[in-house]
């Protein structure tokens, strides 16, 4: 199986060579490698070398084995039970709205009730094409099974170094709503402990001087009383990815999201936290691109 990326070059990117573009667009060492060593660079059809100077117009084709992934995820079996919303899609990946209560992805061959598994399906019936090969699901990042909203998901194997990488780099930017119990004495602020695997719980995590660095930006957006109990609207940024961070650090400032049982939430219908907001990077073009979908509360 080969993966073929053709890819028309801005102007933003004439007079770079090829090595300096896959260094911008942060292809991996080992992809940069695997197309060096098997000489798969063609700039306008004809094999060239990294230090080919690029022009606008330039057409650039990346070539890549299967093997050149190593343990590629998936494929993961298709379930064409549920539709998944789309609310962005281009050749390399699409932006999905994941329901409240759905899982991200497969932990056994058997499973099947993910949204990757419901992607799978949708690329299948729409044979959807990418990088010259059938669109598959991959993941790039992940929101817990209770939280709902916009998530990135890859269509080939070539882009999920690259998202992840510019996710790294807080060029990908997540914002989030959550309604959680009490008053903020601040509007704006910075959630900045420390996050650790909780010492009883392999489930939990919480704050802790020897957890990694984790760093979450807040807004106050709206506040209410309901049933007698003070609750605010909030919405948070991402700076770091640690698993359940939004969720620990407002936990810990004794502002448990709604329906957060596992982090001392009120009980009630569904965990209100909801992914609102994209800054998404297109990984060859680097164009920006704004996605959102507030929540339906």
């Amino acid at each position: 199986m080969i993966y073929q990326k053709n890819i028309t070059m801005g102007a933003e990117f004439a007079d770079y060579s090829i090595k300096e573009y896959l260094q911008k667009i942060y292809l991996p060492k080992h992809l940069k490698g695997y197309l060096r060593q098997e000489r798969q660079f063609k700039l306008n059809g004809v094999v060239s070398s990294t230090a080919a100077v690029l022009k606008a117009g330039d057409s650039l084709t990346l070539s890549f084995e299967q093997s050149a992934f190593g343990e590629a995820q998936g494929p993961y079996p298709a379930n064409p039970g549920k539709r998944v919303e789309l609310v962005y899609e281009d050749d390399d990946l699409v932006v999905a709205v994941k329901p409240a209560g759905m899982k991200m992805h497969p932990h056994s061959p058997t499973e099947h009730d993910t949204l990757l598994n419901y992607l799978t399906a949708d690329f299948n019936q729409r044979g959807c094409q990418s990088a010259g090969q059938l669109a598959q699901a991959f993941m790039v990042h992940r929101l817990d099974r209770a939280t709902s909203g916009l998530v990135i998901v890859a269509k080939n194997p070539i882009v999920v170094p690259i998202l992840n990488r510019l996710i790294k780099e807080k060029r990908i930017q997540r914002r989030y709503f959550a309604k959680v119990v009490g008053e903020f004495e601040e509007a704006a602020g910075v959630f900045d402990q420390a996050i650790g695997a909780h010492p009883t719980d392999e489930r939990l995590r919480w704050v802790s001087q020897d957890g990694k660095a984790a760093r979450t930006s807040y807004w106050l957006r709206a506040e209410e009383v309901h049933d007698g109990q003070k609750q605010s609207l909030v919405e948070l940024q991402l700076e770091t990815g640690r698993m359940h961070q939004i969720r620990v650090h407002l936990a810990a400032a004794g502002h448990p999201i709604l329906g957060d049982e596992w982090y001392g939430g009120l009980p009630v219908n569904r965990l209100y936290l909801h992914s609102e907001w994209l800054l998404l990077v297109l990984p060859f073009t680097q164009e920006k691109i704004k996605v959102e979908l507030p929540p339906n509360w």
